[in-house]
C-alpha cells in the first residue's frame, strides 16, 4: 500500500494511538476549512470525474478567500517572502 502512496508511514502498534493522536493535532490546528474543500472536490472527482470537480473548484474554494485565515495569511506569507523570510507558521482559527 505504501508503494502506491495509499499509506504514507507505518508505525508498531505500540505507538499506534500516540501517533494517531498526534496527527489529528495537527490536522485540528491546520487549515481545517481547506482540508474540507479537498475533500468536497475529491469526492466530486472521484463520483464524476475531472471535468466535474473542474466545474465546481470557483464554487468551493473561493469561499476560502473570504475567510480570516487567508485575509491574514496571505500577507504574511507575502511579506515573507518578499523579506527572504521563511514562509510563516500560521495559527488558523477556522474562521
Amino acid at each position: 500500500m505504501m508503494q502506491h502512496g495509499v499509506v504514507n508511514r507505518v508505525v508498531p502498534d505500540a505507538k499506534l494511538e500516540r501517533n494517531a493522536r498526534e496527527l489529528a493535532e495537527r490536522a485540528s490546528k491546520g487549515p481545517t476549512r481547506a482540508y474540507a474543500a479537498h475533500k468536497a472536490l475529491l469526492r466530486i472527482w472521484a463520483e464524476a470525474g475531472v471535468a466535474a470537480a473542474d466545474s465546481a473548484m470557483f464554487d468551493i474554494a473561493m469561499p476560502l478567500f473570504e475567510t480570516e485565515d487567508v485575509r491574514h495569511g496571505i500577507p504574511s506569507a507575502v511579506d515573507a517572502l518578499r523579506a527572504g523570510l521563511p514562509r510563516p507558521v500560521l495559527d488558523f482559527q477556522g474562521r
